[in-house]
């Protein structure tokens, strides 16, 4: 497989590129869709191609094939590049790199592709009937089983020759329930990138059931919401949310300059009565871990808001060029077809020093939001989330589930309104969507928000 690669690399060369990089992806995937206790959907097959960029005359040219093809698509991609270059006003540049020669292994107790398919199904099975049997009320199962085991290389004209292990495992679950005429779900989202089938055995069945059939039947029973702001606090699950969707976005560098980070750098952005800090970093068994990213660029710690001051934003290798912030290590890309753009990995609250009991202290009336169920966000921190559990506040206490509940607001205006940040960190892994979808981690510890920041409905 070198050998192809670099004779690719070797044709760009000849061809004058200004860069070269051929990325070949090889991996064994396993998808299963289990409904109501049928399968649906059983799929395996192995991803073998090639994705290949050329910059010339400061225009890109992309082209994604198949391995044998690599010859044929190194000239497509520099006959690209050299078309775009004439009708470019800009030339893109890149932030230099120290080319890394190294073969990342990965070390797995149960190597998912040594898991009989049937091992799969049947865990999936077990998991639908304990679903079945935890109450009567449940009424449909969909669970989603994903998996993947094999090699990233990236090679460039730099002298980048980098050979990756990948390895993913993912489970989801959606499951409806009914009382009378009211029918309510929840959703329950777990994965590893850094463990193979072995991650299962610290995830039971068990405890997938326990915690997602509570939500469900919390939604049939708890109480309505109020509508209007309230003083709240939002758990690590919820509070990730604003991290990711409402906040992180804005700071990926390709989408900041139309965001409301654009020309913030530098300015106070959260309340200063408390640090605020976010990071999009590398964490213990975080979903959205990699050493180096799809430009052979070391995965580095982003501090995004550091002491309530906006800090840093993430970037590949052209941003960074482009707005002269540092090389963070976040250029991803779904697979062999897509041409890597910036992404986050895990990102986050730092946690700060309030005990429990302190978060909630001398609420006499509002909110806990603990796991959400959707939600969206936009450009200018606007954002909108479904919650699947919640409680009640009551006189500085947790009180009843609360069912129907939605928050929103604009984050970058609730970073104001913190008045509370607790001292246990959690996460969450999940998806997230760019045109393009990646793995990654959210969360934080819990915060507590004044009345203003955030409405209820």
């Amino acid at each position: 497989m070198e050998e192809v690669i670099r004779k690719g690399i070797e044709l760009g060369e000849k061809l004058n590129s200004d860069y070269c990089e051929i990325r070949v992806e090889n991996i064994d995937l396993t998808y299963i869709s289990l409904i109501d206790g049928r399968i649906d959907t059983l799929n395996q097959r192995t991803e073998l191609g090639a994705a290949i960029r050329i910059l010339k005359d400061g225009a890109w040219g992309f082209v994604s094939c198949n391995i044998e093809d690599i010859e044929k698509g190194v000239k497509d991609a520099f006959s690209l590049a050299k078309n775009s270059a004439k009708r470019r006003k800009s030339k893109i540049e890149l932030a230099e790199v120290k080319p890394v020669q190294e073969n990342v292994i990965k070390k797995l107790e149960k190597p998912p592709k040594s898991v009989p398919v049937s091992t799969k199904i049947e865990r999936m099975i077990d998991l639908y009937n304990k679903f079945k049997k935890y109450d009567p009320r449940i009424k449909a199962v969909s669970i989603s089983y994903r998996d993947g085991e094999g090699k990233r290389y990236l090679f460039t004209n730099e002298g980048m020759e980098l050979i990756q292990d990948v390895c993913h495992v993912w489970n989801y679950c959606w499951v409806t329930g009914k009382k009378n005429q009211l029918l309510t779900s929840a959703r329950d989202e777990i994965g590893s990138v850094s463990r193979g089938f072995e991650y299962f055995d610290g995830e039971s069945n068990e405890e997938i059931v326990r915690r997602t059939g509570k939500r469900v039947m919390m939604q049939l029973e708890g109480k309505e919401v109020g509508k209007g702001s309230f003083e709240c606090v939002l758990g690590p699950r919820v509070v990730g949310v604003l991290a990711h969707e409402a906040l992180g976005h804005l700071s990926e560098a390709d989408l900041t300059v139309n965001s409301s980070f654009d020309g913030k750098i530098g300015e106070i952005v959260a309340t200063e009565d408390i640090r605020i800090n976010m990071v999009d970093d590398i964490v213990p068994n975080g979903f959205g871990n990699y050493k180096y990213d799809e430009e052979g660029v070391k995965a580095k710690k982003v501090e995004i808001i550091k002491n309530s001051v906006l800090n840093g934003l993430l970037t590949n290798r052209e941003y960074a060029k482009k707005t002269e912030m540092p090389l963070t290590g976040s250029a991803r890309a779904e697979d062999w077809r897509s041409s890597p753009i910036i992404r986050m990995r895990n990102t986050y609250f730092e946690k700060g020093d309030f005990e429990e009991e302190e978060l909630f202290e001398g609420i006499k009336h509002g909110y806990y939001c603990v796991d959400f169920r959707g939600g969206q966000a936009e450009l200018n921190s606007s954002f909108q989330v479904g919650i699947q559990e919640g409680y009640e506040i009551i006189n500085g206490e947790i009180g009843d589930p609360i069912k129907n509940a939605s928050i929103s607001g604009m984050a970058i205006e609730a970073l104001k309104y913190i008045t509370g940040v607790g001292k246990k960190l959690s996460f969450e892994n999940g998806r997230c969507g760019k045109g393009q979808e990646a793995f990654v981690s959210s969360g934080g510890p819990k915060m507590r928000f004044k009345k203003g920041a955030i409405v209820f409905g």
